[in-house]
């Protein structure tokens, strides 16, 4: 996953990318469908997006799994996007960078075997596609970092923009 992640980040250094117009003080509401890969289960979320510079904009999100293998699992995460702007006017790239809290639960069949809290950090890529003024689509992978359970994050999305 790493290097995956380490090729999209050369590939976007290397393209002649242009900027995006993300405009200042734009919020944006969002749902996706997300895959955890150390639960190995799906998921859905929410997010807020927040535009604090023309291309500078702002996530907090929430995601949940669905329980697999006696295990459930909920992250929050603040996550900041640096959107560039590719093939046309509609169509952006951005890194992502932020932090995360997640909450894993394991239980067996006849008891709860406890919880673990975690604080870890995002790093990751995202493709947004505007539909239209007001709704646009994303794919995004972000691996978040955490001390005993790294976790890759493959989310598909859509946004409202006001």
């Amino acid at each position: 996953m790493k290097k995956i992640f380490t090729f999209v980040c050369l590939i976007m250094m290397g393209m002649g990318i242009a900027q995006a117009q993300v405009h200042e003080g734009e919020s944006a509401v969002g749902v996706n469908l997300v895959y955890g890969t150390e639960i190995e289960s799906l998921g859905v979320g929410a997010r807020y997006q927040y535009g604090v510079l023309e291309q500078l904009r702002t996530e907090v999100g929430f995601n949940y799994f669905f329980e697999h293998n006696h295990m459930s699992w909920w992250d929050v995460n603040i996550n900041a996007h640096y959107l560039l702007g590719i093939a046309n006017d509609k169509f952006y790239i951005y890194p992502i960078a932020g932090l995360n809290y997640t909450m894993v639960d394991f239980k067996s069949e006849l008891n709860d075997l406890g919880e673990e809290n975690h604080v870890g950090l995002n790093l990751g890529v995202g493709l947004e596609y505007e539909l239209d003024e007001h709704f646009g689509a994303s794919l995004e992978f972000r691996h978040t970092i955490i001390r005993k359970v790294d976790q890759g994050v493959i989310g598909l999305g859509i946004n409202y923009k006001f």
